[in-house]
């Protein structure tokens, strides 16, 4: 047990946080989402696409990110240009299963703040 983060007090929790740095920068859980979703993977403007909003230095940040804790496998062909696409490998998609109750507490709190605004308007 690492004593830097952990006492006698609370359960260890030292594990999570190196995850967490990863999991918790803006657009990874929606780029984890939508990895794997498509077991063939996208390409950088594919995604980029499928992402609404997102700058292409965000985007390009979170898979170099994702791509070095292991997460997304990022394949290379020899062409002009270069085609790269990226996929979630065995180790995303063990994370994008443990993010799946996370994302429908989201959605379900998001629905019940949608009903009391509703309520009290």
């Amino acid at each position: 047990m690492n004593q830097e983060c952990c006492d006698e007090s609370m359960k260890c929790i030292c594990s999570v946080k190196g995850i967490m740095e990863v999991i918790s920068k803006k657009w990874t859980i929606c780029i984890v989402s939508s990895l794997g979703a498509r077991e063939e993977g996208y390409r950088f403007n594919e995604l980029k696409d499928k992402l609404d909003g997102i700058s292409s230095k965000s985007l390009s940040d979170r898979l170099k990110e994702l791509t070095a804790h292991g997460l997304v496998d990022r394949e290379v062909e020899p062409t002009v240009p270069p085609k790269v696409t990226y996929t979630l490998n065995e180790e995303g998609r063990k994370l994008q299963e443990a993010l799946i109750p996370l994302v429908h507490w989201v959605g379900e709190k998001e629905k019940n703040q949608s009903l009391e605004i509703s309520i009290n308007s």
